[in-house]
């Protein structure tokens, strides 16, 4: 698969490498830079230089090592291949804006899809956390591109908080069933199931602790989840509830959901293994 990079991603990336460097003492580096550069200024008209820039510029990204990185992290998704027509990998204005999408060329077909991965770049100060930062995003591409998770680019929400809030879940839901199976395989990624779990937990902490682990580990096993079922959950905590029923839970025998109508106020009757019967109001945030 072809791969393309930010010109401007690639300058940013080689002078971060290079001043790392010198505030460590070593200068071999940017010598050897300028000793590739500074001939330049001499041998090539004003308007030639730009290019011959740019060319020792991704000789020196390609020995750094970042091509190498990024390509052989492309080749552990080989289903991407015929799907799309190629990567570009930019640079990303903020932390919001880190991540990857799909893109279209000329005409509509999916063979003119192009995948968009936008990284910080202090990320190439940090190769082992890079490596599976790509990986995650490129797990989620395949997603993305999958019959079977069926993916669609639509709005989340009816205004702009509704969207913020079930865009937060969703991600948060995503980013779950990516890391899971990328583990379950043995790759390596940017969060482990504790991390993850901080995240799930932080959503809905008026849900009892037993009961959201519970929920949890469903949605940690589950080889399946589908764009449609994270929305599902994403817009409803009912749902996200409904998962628990049924499920052995410490502590407790039975978990049982029944409505209680009116205030947005879901009650959770379980009955602990002493047999006291207790009833918990959760209010929905």
């Amino acid at each position: 698969m072809k791969i393309e990079f930010d010109p401007n991603l690639i300058e940013e990336a080689i002078f971060r490498e290079l001043k790392v460097k010198e505030e460590k003492g070593d200068y071999a580096l940017t010598n050897e830079y300028h000793a590739l550069t500074d001939p330049v200024y001499e041998n090539f008209p004003l308007d030639e230089r730009p290019a011959q820039f740019k060319k020792i510029e991704w000789d020196f990204f390609k020995e750094l090592g970042f091509f190498n990185l990024i390509k052989e992290s492309f080749d552990e998704f080989p289903d991407l291949e015929g799907k799309v027509i190629g990567g570009v990998i930019t640079k990303a204005k903020n932390p919001f804006d880190e991540g990857s999408s799909l893109t279209k060329g000329p005409g509509d077909g999916t063979e003119q899809k192009r995948i968009i991965i936008k990284l910080l770049i202090d990320r190439f100060q940090e190769i082992a956390y890079l490596k599976k930062l790509i990986r995650h995003e490129l797990m989620h591409v395949s997603d993305m591109l999958g019959e079977s998770f069926g993916y669609r680019d639509e709005r989340l929400g009816c205004n702009p908080m509704e969207e913020s809030i079930i865009t937060e879940r969703y991600s948060i839901f995503w980013d779950i069933f990516v890391d899971s199976r990328l583990l379950r395989k043995g790759k390596e990624t940017i969060s482990d199931k504790e991390g993850r779990y901080a995240e799930f937990e932080s959503l809905y902490k008026k849900i009892p602790t037993e009961i959201k682990a519970a929920i949890f580990n469903v949605l940690w096993q589950d080889e399946y989840l589908t764009h449609n079922k994270i929305l599902e959950l994403a817009k409803d905590v009912n749902k996200v509830i409904k998962i628990s029923e049924g499920l052995p839970i410490k502590h407790v025998q039975k978990i049982k959901k029944r409505s209680c109508l009116e205030h947005n106020v879901l009650c959770v009757n379980f009955v602990p293994i002493i047999g006291l019967k207790i009833s918990i109001m959760i209010l929905i945030s």
